[in-house]
C-alpha cells in the first residue's frame, strides 16, 4: 500500500488516471514555485480545465456507474451532458437571480473539496505510517530479546521526544517567525488556533502514550509502532500551522527556499501516498468494503479536490474564506488523529493475537514434527532389531545344520 503501488499507474488500462495525476503533479509544481502574480494565471489555465474533466469523471463514475478502464461514449456524453446543463443553469441563476447565493454556493464547493482533500490524504497517510510501524516492529520482535527489547522502547520514546519538539520549535524555524504568531496577523481566531493547537497536540500524544502504557500493563501488548505515528502527528500539525499562516497572510510561497522544499517534498509525498493506495492492490479491497462507491471514484475525487485546494489559494480573495479554511482544518484533522491512533492500538491487538496464534501455531507444528521424527526413528530401530535378532537367529539354526551333518 502506499508508495510502491504508485508503479500501477504506467500500467495501460490506468492511462487514464496516468494522465490526470502527471497534470495535477505539473500544476502543483508549477504553482508551489512561481511568484504570486504568476499564480493567478497558472491556476486559471492549469487547474480549471483539470477540475472540469474531474467533475466530469466523477459523475461518470459515481452517478452512471462507470469503469474509467472501460469507458464508453454513451456514458461519459451524459456525464458531459449532465456537467454543461449544470454550467448553463449555474450561469443562469448566478447573472439573474441569486448571485450572493451562487457565490456561497461556490465557496461552499471548494471548501467541501478542500475538507474532502484533507481528510481522505490524512486517513490514507496514517494508515500508511500504522502498516510502516508495525511492519518494522515485527521485524524487530523477532529478533532476539536482547536486541528486540532496546529498539522497540527505543522506536517509541525517539518517535515521542521528536514530535514534541516539532510540535514546539519546528513551525517557527521552518516559517521563519519567531514566535510563530507574529503581529501582522489580524485574525484573533487564527492567532488563537495558532497558540492552542500545540497544546493541544502535546497532551493528545501525552494521552497516547498513557494509553499504550496502560495497554502494555494489562494486556502485555506494547504499541512501539506508536513512534512512528507520533513523528507524523508532529510533522502534520506543523506543516498545517505553516500553512495556515502563509495562506492567511496572503502569500502562497514560503520566504526560505529550504523551507519551501520541505513544505513542498511533505504535501508531495502525502499526496502520493493516498494515489498510490486508491490505484494498487488495495483498491479492490477499499469497493468492495464501501460498496455505494468505487474506488476510481475517490481517487478521481481526490484528484479534483487537491485541484480544487491549490486553485483556492490562488483565486478566492483573503479574508473570512481563506481565514476559516486555515483554523477549521485543525477541527477535522485532530479528531481524524485521535480516532486512527485508537483504531491501530485496537488493530494491533487483534495483529499481535494473529502473530500468537501463528508462533503457537509453528511450536506446534516444530513438536510435531520432532514427535514424527523420533516415531520414526523409533521404528527404524526396532525394525533394526527384528532385522538383526531374525539374522542371529538364521546363523545359528545354520550353525546346527552344520553340525548335524
Amino acid at each position: 500500500m502506499g508508495l510502491k503501488d504508485l508503479g500501477q499507474l504506467f500500467i495501460k488500462r490506468n492511462i487514464v488516471f496516468a494522465i490526470l495525476v502527471a497534470w495535477l503533479l505539473f500544476g502543483f509544481v508549477a504553482l508551489y514555485f512561481s511568484l504570486a502574480f504568476q499564480g493567478l494565471i497558472l491556476s486559471r489555465v492549469l487547474f480549471f480545465p483539470l477540475l472540469t474533466i474531474c467533475l466530469v469523471l466523477f459523475l461518470y463514475t459515481a452517478v452512471f456507474r462507470g469503469d474509467v478502464r472501460h469507458m464508453t461514449w454513451k456514458n461519459l456524453g451524459k456525464a458531459g451532458s449532465f456537467m454543461g446543463i449544470a454550467i448553463i443553469a449555474y450561469f443562469l441563476i448566478g447573472i439573474y437571480l441569486f448571485t450572493t447565493m451562487i457565490d456561497l454556493f461556490t465557496s461552499l464547493m471548494f471548501v467541501i473539496s478542500i475538507f474532502s482533500y484533507i481528510f481522505i490524504t490524512v486517513i490514507f497517510a496514517m494508515y500508511f505510517c500504522f502498516e510502516k510501524g508495525v511492519k518494522f516492529d515485527d521485524s524487530v520482535y523477532k529478533a532476539p530479546t536482547a536486541i528486540s527489547f532496546p529498539v522497540r522502547w527505543g522506536i517509541f520514546l525517539f518517535g515521542f521526544l521528536i514530535s514534541i519538539i516539532l510540535v514546539l520549535y519546528g513551525p517557527s524555524r521552518i516559517a521563519g517567525e519567531a514566535p510563530l504568531v507574529p503581529k501582522t496577523i489580524e485574525s484573533k481566531e487564527l492567532a488563537f488556533t495558532l497558540t492552542i493547537v500545540p497544546i493541544v497536540t502535546i497532551l493528545m500524544i501525552f494521552a497516547f502514550v498513557i494509553i499504550a502504557i496502560l495497554v502494555l500493563i494489562i494486556k502485555k501488548k506494547f504499541n512501539a509502532w506508536l513512534g512512528v505515528f507520533f513523528v507524523f502527528i508532529g510533522s502534520y500539525i506543523s506543516f498545517l500551522m505553516i500553512s495556515a499562516l502563509f495562506t492567511v497572510k496572503g502569500g502562497q510561497t514560503l520566504p526560505i527556499l529550504i523551507a519551501r522544499i520541505l513544505m513542498f517534498s511533505f504535501d508531495l509525498l502525502i499526496l502520493l501516498i493516498s494515489i498510490g493506495s486508491l490505484i494498487g492492490k488495495r483498491a479492490d479491497l477499499i469497493s468492495k468494503k464501501l460498496k455505494f462507491i468505487s474506488s476510481d471514484t475517490i481517487l478521481i475525487w481526490l484528484i479534483f479536490s487537491k485541484a480544487a485546494y491549490i486553485y483556492s489559494d490562488n483565486i478566492l480573495p483573503s479574508g473570512d474564506l481563506t481565514m476559516m479554511k486555515g483554523v477549521a482544518i485543525f477541527y477535522l484533522v485532530i479528531p481524524l488523529m485521535v480516532a486512527m491512533g485508537l483504531y491501530g492500538i485496537i488493530k494491533y491487538g487483534e495483529i499481535k493475537q494473529v502473530r500468537k496464534k501463528e508462533k503457537t501455531r509453528k511450536l506446534r507444528i516444530k513438536k510435531s514434527k520432532k514427535q514424527v521424527d523420533q516415531i520414526k526413528k523409533d521404528r527404524a530401530k526396532t525394525e533394526e532389531e527384528k532385522r538383526r535378532k531374525a539374522e542371529e537367529k538364521a546363523r545359528k539354526k545354520a550353525k546346527e545344520r552344520a553340525k548335524k551333518k
